[in-house]
Parts: structure tokens; sequence; C-alpha cells
């Protein structure tokens, strides 16, 4: 038997996909067409030029004051007195007076290190013994000197008398009242007086001699004995002045030598910075100039000293000249101490009533200065210039406002923007080593 077939039932046919598509299609193209239409209609809005403003400057507020030019440098403090303290003599170190020792105090003339002095006491002793024979001797020369000047003075009278009989005796004989005899004793009287006056002239004559070779020996003993007491003497070695002791080289039991340094002394009251100045600035430097020292290493701490020298050359290789600033110790609240590195600054030339201002803001002899919205342009000249800035005479005044950005932008009546305006100091850089201005007096 044969099964029945199903029933095949209608399926949705493609058309009504395809009409609905043309449908969608229809629709938006009507939408553009209306809208085409719709701008075509419309009118356009008139357009608006964008406002240009003009434009923003930076203006520093520059005053008329007293400029005060400095210099700076850098160097290290020195003490300016400095000795090293060396033995004079050969001997052994007995003791440290007072125990002292590296940074010990010192006043002047005190004893620092004593040396074994037995040898040269007791060559004193002996040369001042030598001595005092040879002037014995001296005395005894002079007692001796004193005796053969009378009998020297004896024997003239009774040469003198011997020569009167003679010359009597001489004129009887030749008259023939004299006896041969009374003339020939008479003769050897005299010739006996004239010796015993010639050996007494003769020991007078060497009295000389031998008080001068007595006198010299008696210098050479006391010159040994003046120099064996200044070597005692230099056994105790003292400080020359006030001071502290800087370093200690020996000890005691140590054997020293003539030129063997045994301590290094300084003073620090009075220190020296020698610090390089730029060349060009020689003659803007004078003796007496006032400085302004610091150091990095003591923040807050100021010292105040003054140039003492000043170097007669300048240095051709590195363009520099050395000025020497003293500082007194004694006249500071804190001591500066030797070997410290510091910043001095060094006072230069004054220039009253000045005006100071950026040196960007200068070209060509020309500045710009904002009144009410507008660059106005003024003439100056430059008298100095140090870095950045410039000390500058002409137009400008006190008060004014000089323009320092967009300066290729503007010209004589330009509109321009003024930003806060800033005061001429508060624009400079710090000082430099070729220097720097300021209105501190």
């Amino acid at each position: 038997m044969a099964e029945p077939t199903a029933e095949r039932l209608p399926r949705p046919g493609k058309p009504r996909v395809f009409r609905s598509i043309v449908l969608i299609v229809a629709m938006m193209a009507v939408g553009a067409a209306l809208a085409m239409a719709l701008l075509a209609l419309s009118e356009e809005p008139p357009r608006r030029e964008a406002a240009t403003l003009p434009p923003m400057v930076e203006a520093v507020v520059v005053q008329a004051e007293d400029v005060v030019q400095r210099f700076m440098g850098y160097g290290s403090a020195q003490a300016i007195r400095s000795v090293n303290l060396a033995a004079e003599v050969t001997a052994t170190v007995v003791e440290r007076v007072g125990g002292i020792r590296a940074g010990s105090p010192v006043t002047k003339d005190q004893v620092l290190i004593r040396l074994d002095d037995r040898q040269y006491r007791h060559a004193l002793e002996q040369a001042s013994a030598l001595a005092e024979a040879e002037q014995a001797a001296l005395e005894e020369l002079a007692v001796e000197a004193s005796n053969l000047e009378q009998l020297v003075k004896t024997a003239e009278k009774e040469l003198r008398v011997a020569q009167d009989e003679k010359t009597r005796l001489t004129g009887l004989l030749e008259r023939g009242v004299a006896a041969r005899k009374e003339y020939d004793f008479a003769t050897l009287a005299y010739q006996r007086a004239r010796r015993v006056l010639q050996g007494y002239q003769r020991e007078a004559a060497k009295t000389a001699p031998r008080q001068a070779r007595l006198t010299a020996s008696k210098r050479s003993f006391e010159a040994q004995a003046a120099l064996a007491r200044l070597n005692v003497q230099r056994c105790d070695i003292r400080a020359p002045w006030t001071g502290r002791i800087q370093s200690l080289l020996v000890d005691v039991g140590d054997h020293v030598s003539p030129g063997l340094p045994v301590l290094t002394l300084i003073d620090p009251s009075r220190v020296e910075i020698p610090i390089q100045l730029p060349a060009a600035e020689y003659d803007r430097v004078h003796i007496g100039a006032p400085c302004r020292i610091e150091s990095e290493s003591m923040a807050g701490t100021l010292w105040r000293g003054e140039v003492a020298r000043i170097a007669p050359v300048a240095d051709e290789q590195t363009r520099t000249f050395a000025v020497y600033v003293i500082v007194d110790n004694t006249d500071q609240i804190q001591p500066l101490v030797p070997g410290r590195f510091v910043r001095a600054e060094v006072r230069g030339p004054v220039y009253p009533g000045a005006i100071l201002v950026p040196r960007r803001a200068c070209r060509n002899g020309k500045v710009f200065v904002a009144e009410d919205d507008v660059a106005r342009v003024r003439s100056v000249t430059t008298e100095r210039l140090i870095e950045e800035r410039a000390l500058v005479t002409g137009d400008l005044r006190g008060g004014d406002r000089v323009i320092l950005s967009h300066l290729d932008q503007l010209a004589d009546g330009s509109p321009v923007r003024v930003r806060a305006a800033l005061s001429a100091a508060s624009t400079l850089d710090e000082p430099s080593q070729q220097g720097s201005l300021d209105s501190s007096p």
C-alpha cells in the first residue's frame, strides 16, 4: 500500500526581501535629495577674521642708584708669619717644655724645646778659665812693665851722673890735674851704667809684644767662651713671637744637628689670601680696598679684609694678576683658619647715579621702553659691561620699564602687553670671577 505524501506548504519567496531593500534605498535617495535642496536654498553665514593680539613681553624696572663694582676671586687663606724652627747646635732633645704638641698656643720667648747643654757648659767653663789666666798674665806683665819703667828711669839718672863724672875728669886730665887712674874708673862706671840702662830698655821693649800676645790669647779664649755661652742659650729653642704650633717634628731622645727642623710655628692672628683677578681690571683695584670673604663650608660666616698688596706684573698666559687680601683675625667674630678655601669679593669703583640694565636689552645703542602698552625706542650708551650686566647712560630714567623679550618684532610705537615688571636687581646673575655690580655702599 502506498504511503501518503506530505503536502508541501508554500515558503516565503525572495520577491518580498527584494522589495524591502528597494524601498529602503528609495527612501534614502529621497532624503539625500531633500538635504541637497535645503543646502542650496540656505545662505552662507558671514566669516570673521581672527583678532591679532600684541606680543606679551618681559620688562624690567630700572632705577638710578650708586652702583658699586665688585671683583671676585678664589684662594686659600695662609698665615702671614710662618717659620720652621731648626736646631742650631748638635745635641739631644731632653725636654718638650710644658708638654707642648701640635696646636699648642705659645708666647714670645717661651722655651719650647730644651737640648742637652752639658758639653757646651763645659766648653764655656774651660774657655772662661783660660781667658781669666791670660788676664792674670796681663796684669802681671803690667806690674813688670811698671817696674822696668822705674828701673830705666833710675839707670838713666845713673848714666847721666857717670857721664858728667867722666866729662869732669876728662877736663882735669887734659889740664894735668887728675890722675889717669881716676879717669879710667870714671870711664868704666859710665860704660857699666850705659849697659845697665840698655838691658832695662831691652826688657821694657819686650813687654809690648808680650802684652799683645797675651791680649790676643785672652780675646781668643773670650770668643770661645762667648760661642760656648751662645751654644748653651741655643740649647733652649724659644718662640720668636706669639703664635700656635702647627707641627712638632722631634721628641725626647732625638738627636738633632744644626739646620734640622724641630717644629713649625704660625701666627694665626693675621692671614693672607692670594686671589687672581682679570688683567683688564688692574686699574680698578687699589690697595686698601675692602673685601668680603665667604666659605662654602661655613655658610653664613663672613669675614672682612682689605687689599694689602697687588702684583706689579700680570700673568700673560692666564691674563690675570694677583691680589693679596689681608684678614685681621683679632677684629673678626670668628677667626679665619689658615688653609681654608674661600671666595673673596674685592670692592672696586663706585658709579654714582648709574642705571643698571640686563645686557640683552641693549641693541645697537638702543633699548625699548614700555609706555602705556606701547614700545618706545630710547638711545643709550653702554659705559661698562660685565657679563650679562651693563651700566648705561642716555635717555633712560629711573622707573622706566625696559623690554627684554621679542625685541626683533618691535619697532618704535609697536603695541605690547607687559608682564609683571621685575626690578633690575632680580634679573642679574650671581657675581662671577670677572666681577659683579651691586648698589650696596
